[in-house]
């Protein structure tokens, strides 16, 4: 990374570049067998709030769609609205090459696997607002 650069977007964007691989990957596979069948994995515990307050209940539902981004990418075969408009508030939107729309939407992955090895209870951060990437506190 040079200096200057915006290290979380060059991080969607690589993220990106991974997510168009895996569905050549899936493509790939279909051509070599229509049997064949491609999933995703994915390797994150469930975020449930610390406390009922409503400012609890949100920033764990907003730690899940941080965590479910990527299979839901892969699943959908298109960035779920909620990822579009968070990654470009925060300007780090990835960009599109030709072609990657159609990659995404004519390839999704046949299944997803859950890796379920803990859970985490998270808390708004103090005062509101949440930092880049996520301001829960776990707890």
């Amino acid at each position: 990374m040079r200096r200057g650069e915006d290290e979380t977007k060059i991080k969607y964007q690589a993220a990106h570049h991974e997510l168009v691989a895996s569905a050549m990957a899936v493509k790939l596979a279909h051509e070599i067998n229509p049997e064949n069948r491609v999933g995703c994995m994915f390797a994150a515990g469930s975020a449930y709030p610390y406390s009922c307050r409503s400012e609890d209940v949100w920033e764990a539902l907003l730690t899940d769609q941080e965590n479910y981004f990527f299979a839901d990418v892969q699943a959908r075969g298109y960035y779920p609205s909620y990822a579009v408009a968070r990654l470009t508030k925060a300007g780090v939107f990835p960009q599109m090459e030709e072609g990657d729309t159609e990659v995404l939407r004519e390839n999704p992955v046949d299944f997803i696997s859950f890796s379920y090895y803990n859970s985490r209870c998270i808390a708004a951060p103090p005062g509101g607002g949440r930092e880049r990437g996520g301001g829960g506190k776990l707890i």
